[in-house]
């Protein structure tokens, strides 16, 4: 309370000090005028100091300026100091009288109390009003009780004066209401201004607040790479990138030793018009490393230049980490379970190729104990295929159509036991260049897959062909199917659609995933398109190799 009610003194001060400024502002130039006159008088008006009627009119002008200065305008009623230009309609009359032979002109100073008139609140009538009737005064103040009735014509002169101030004084009232509306409306426009600028700060803090209780970095930069706007976690990441001057940034790709690149840097890829998500970099050095996976996207202009970028930047440490030891557990189990599960089978096969045959109902034990051992290995290879982010694979030209066939003749058995037909379409032959075992691998799990999930039978169509830079291969069948969603997800390790596992159809999950990672690793890609009780179509697309092909078929053709 004491700090506002200081503040309110300090405000009517400085409003008294205003207004009293103001009075005398208004009164100096007519005051100066006067005194002016007043001081050449002796060189320029021999007489005019001795003048009574003028040394009255220069002394009520002396008198007015000094009560401008010392009378507490703000205190009295509002509208009170309009009296000191009526009086100085009067002071200027007696100087005009008094100096009438000498310095008939004098009667011009009224614009000065008439500009004060029209610049106040008073009523526009009330204003022209008192400039009528103060312009008249200052002109017929000489003609005051001496009426001569034959020289009427000559009382008409004094009507010219406050004719003219009448017509200035319309002027200045139209300019004066021009210039208060737009000063009404530079006032308005001000206040929305400074009620959007408030709300622009509110929004700031808000935002800011926003963004320092997230837990992901964000930094905007312009199109030069400067930052404009950041948050506290991208402070803290950026400190744990910033290394030592000698070190350089600590920032490094994914094997957490090769410096990161300044054209694999985040916002430089931005700056590019890159748009890009799940790009995976690591900070700092020794025990403060930390995997961050960072997302980018331009910010553009309304021309469609790049006028900057938004960069996003998650601490994915924690995760990165727990599925390095899911990869290395699995590694280490699966490589636990593949010594014994094979010497398993070996004794298992002894048993079989002994010399004494065992009884019927025990060879038919050992062969279901041996039937579930090669399940449970080929369960295991899978799993070590899936531990490695990517599939060793050993290209050399190989006929795809020739796989294509053998494929389909080692699943014929089992397509005849499920109902279903298999039919192929393949250009022949379709030479490239890939990995026979691996792609073979790959056939196998489409087919088995395709002849698995029709339960009530059906076709399933093998369709291959070449084209100028890919072979496409298609598997199509009229099965189960999936949704779209179930469709995205379905190439996922241990991935099962709930249908599958509602039908209790066999599998751990793990094959689409292999055969993603295997035409991955040929540089392809694997596709599917499904709808529930309609089947399902993958599609593989294998980069073409047409001229190793050519002279692949070309040597074995030579050969032959």
């Amino acid at each position: 309370m004491p700090r506002d009610a200081g503040a309110a003194r300090l405000r009517a001060v400085a409003a008294k000090v205003s207004i009293s400024r103001s009075v005398v502002l208004c009164q100096i130039p007519l005051t100066l005028i006067v005194v002016v006159i007043a001081l050449t008088a002796p060189l320029l008006r021999p007489g005019l100091m001795s003048n009574p009627t003028f040394e009255l009119g220069f002394s009520m002008i002396l008198v007015l300026l000094a009560l401008c200065v010392v009378v507490p305008w703000r205190e009295l009623p509002r509208g009170s100091l309009l009296i000191v230009p009526v009086l100085d309609f009067v002071a200027i009359a007696l100087v005009r009288a008094g100096a009438l032979e000498t310095q008939p002109a004098l009667g011009v100073l009224v614009i000065f109390p008439v500009l004060w008139l029209m610049r106040s609140s008073l009523p526009t009538w009330v204003s022209l009003g008192f400039t009528a009737a103060g312009s008249l005064l200052v002109t017929a103040w000489p003609l005051l009780g001496s009426f001569d009735p034959a020289r009427r014509e000559s009382y008409l002169a004094p009507l010219l004066l406050p004719i003219v101030m009448l017509c200035i004084a319309v002027t200045i009232r139209v300019m004066g209401s021009s210039a208060r509306a737009r000063d009404i409306e530079i006032e308005r426009k001000d206040r929305e201004l400074n009620d959007l600028l408030r709300a622009a700060i509110d929004r700031e803090r808000v935002l800011t607040a926003i963004l320092n209780t997230v837990d992901v970095g964000l930094t905007a930069v312009d199109a030069h790479g400067n930052t404009t706007m950041t948050n506290h976690q991208q402070e803290l990441f950026d400190r744990l990138a910033a290394g030592h001057e000698d070190s350089g940034a600590l920032l490094f790709d994914a094997d957490r030793v090769t410096p990161l690149g300044v054209d694999r840097q985040p916002i430089y890829r931005a700056l590019t018009g890159e748009t890009f998500a799940d790009q995976l970099i690591w900070v700092g050095d020794g025990d403060a490393q930390r995997a961050l996976s960072t997302a980018a996207r331009p910010i553009k202009n309304a021309d469609g230049g790049i006028a900057g970028a938004l960069i996003v930047c998650s601490d994915v440490t924690e995760l990165v980490e727990a599925v390095s030891a899911k990869d290395a557990f699995i590694s280490n189990i699966s490589h636990e379970f593949h010594a014994p599960l094979t010497s398993v089978l070996g004794y298992l096969e002894l048993v079989l190729e002994d010399d004494h045959p065992l009884p019927a109902h025990l060879r038919g034990y050992v062969d279901v104990a041996g039937r579930n051992a090669e399940r449970v290995l080929h369960l295991v290879a899978d799993l070590l295929s899936t531990a490695g982010d990517r599939v060793r694979v050993h290209p050399r030209p190989v006929d795809l159509a020739a796989l294509i066939e053998m494929s389909v003749r080692s699943n014929r058995l089992r397509a005849q036991k499920n109902g279903v037909k298999l039919k192929t379409d393949a250009q022949t032959p379709l030479w490239t260049l890939i990995d026979p075992l691996r792609i073979s691998q790959v056939l196998d799990n489409l087919l088995s897959n395709a002849i698995k999930y029709s339960p009530d039978g059906g076709v399933v169509n093998i369709h291959a062909e070449e084209s100028e830079s890919a072979i496409s291969l298609h598997v199509e069948d009229r099965g189960m199917g999936m949704t779209e969603q179930e469709a995205r997800q379905v190439f996922s390790r241990f991935y099962r659609t709930p249908a599958a596992r509602h039908a209790d159809i066999d599998g751990a999950g793990l094959g689409l995933a292999i055969t993603k990672s295997i035409v991955e690793s040929h540089g392809g890609t694997i596709s599917c398109v499904s709808s529930p009780g309609k089947g399902s179509r993958f599609t593989v697309t294998l980069p073409a190799n047409g001229e190793v092909g050519r002279a692949a078929q070309d040597s074995i053709g030579e050969s032959v």
